[in-house]
Protein backbone atom coordinates (compact mmCIF):
# COMPACT_ATOMS: atom_id res chain seq x y z
CA UNK A 1 0.00 0.00 0.00
CA UNK A 2 2.80 2.39 0.84
CA UNK A 3 4.55 1.63 -2.44
CA UNK A 4 1.43 2.84 -4.28
CA UNK A 5 1.76 6.25 -2.58
CA UNK A 6 5.43 6.40 -3.47
CA UNK A 7 4.51 5.71 -7.08
CA UNK A 8 1.98 8.57 -6.95
CA UNK A 9 4.69 10.86 -5.59
CA UNK A 10 7.09 9.74 -8.32
CA UNK A 11 4.45 10.27 -11.04
CA UNK A 12 3.65 13.72 -9.66
CA UNK A 13 7.30 14.72 -9.61
CA UNK A 14 7.86 13.34 -13.11
CA UNK A 15 4.81 15.20 -14.42
CA UNK A 16 6.05 18.39 -12.83
CA UNK A 17 9.66 18.20 -13.96
CA UNK A 18 9.71 16.02 -17.11
CA UNK A 19 6.19 15.30 -18.43
CA UNK A 20 7.49 14.30 -21.86
CA UNK A 21 8.73 10.97 -20.42
CA UNK A 22 5.18 9.79 -19.65
CA UNK A 23 3.31 8.87 -22.83
CA UNK A 24 -0.43 9.27 -23.26
CA UNK A 25 -0.89 12.28 -20.97
CA UNK A 26 -2.99 14.94 -22.68
CA UNK A 27 -2.91 17.50 -19.88
CA UNK A 28 0.24 17.15 -17.77
CA UNK A 29 -0.81 19.79 -15.24
CA UNK A 30 -4.14 18.10 -14.52
CA UNK A 31 -2.45 14.70 -14.25
CA UNK A 32 0.15 16.14 -11.85
CA UNK A 33 -2.57 17.73 -9.70
CA UNK A 34 -4.49 14.44 -9.63
CA UNK A 35 -1.40 12.48 -8.58
CA UNK A 36 -0.54 14.90 -5.78
CA UNK A 37 -4.22 15.14 -4.77
CA UNK A 38 -4.54 11.36 -4.46
CA UNK A 39 -1.37 11.20 -2.40
CA UNK A 40 -2.57 14.04 -0.15
CA UNK A 41 -5.99 12.43 0.31
CA UNK A 42 -4.32 9.17 1.33
CA UNK A 43 -2.14 10.98 3.88
CA UNK A 44 -5.15 12.78 5.38
CA UNK A 45 -7.12 9.52 5.67
CA UNK A 46 -4.10 7.70 7.09
CA UNK A 47 -3.49 10.38 9.75
CA UNK A 48 -7.19 10.46 10.69
CA UNK A 49 -7.21 6.66 10.99
CA UNK A 50 -4.16 6.69 13.26
CA UNK A 51 -5.76 9.43 15.38
CA UNK A 52 -8.99 7.41 15.63
CA UNK A 53 -7.14 4.26 16.67
CA UNK A 54 -5.18 6.22 19.27
CA UNK A 55 -8.34 7.89 20.62
CA UNK A 56 -10.22 4.57 20.86
CA UNK A 57 -7.33 2.88 22.65
CA UNK A 58 -6.93 5.75 25.11
CA UNK A 59 -10.61 6.29 25.96
CA UNK A 60 -11.94 2.75 25.59
CA UNK A 61 -14.58 1.92 28.19
CA UNK A 62 -14.73 -1.47 29.89
CA UNK A 63 -17.87 -3.17 28.51
CA UNK A 64 -18.67 -4.83 31.84
CA UNK A 65 -18.98 -1.46 33.61
CA UNK A 66 -20.88 0.40 30.89
CA UNK A 67 -23.85 -2.01 30.66
CA UNK A 68 -26.86 -1.98 33.01
CA UNK A 69 -26.79 -4.39 35.95
CA UNK A 70 -29.50 -6.74 34.67
CA UNK A 71 -27.82 -7.51 31.36
CA UNK A 72 -25.89 -10.68 30.56
CA UNK A 73 -22.14 -10.25 31.02
CA UNK A 74 -19.23 -12.50 30.16
CA UNK A 75 -16.80 -13.40 32.88
CA UNK A 76 -13.58 -11.39 33.04
CA UNK A 77 -11.86 -14.25 34.91
CA UNK A 78 -9.25 -16.55 33.39
CA UNK A 79 -10.91 -19.24 31.27
CA UNK A 80 -9.55 -22.79 31.74
CA UNK A 81 -7.91 -24.41 28.73
CA UNK A 82 -9.12 -27.97 29.49
CA UNK A 83 -5.93 -29.68 28.38
CA UNK A 84 -5.17 -27.66 25.25
CA UNK A 85 -1.62 -26.67 24.39
CA UNK A 86 -2.05 -22.96 25.30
Amino acid sequence: MCHFRLIQLWVGVMLQTQPFFIAGIEDAEEARNNAFGAMGMFLVCFILSIAGIWYDSKYKMDPSTSEPEGEYQLSNDDVPTYGTAH
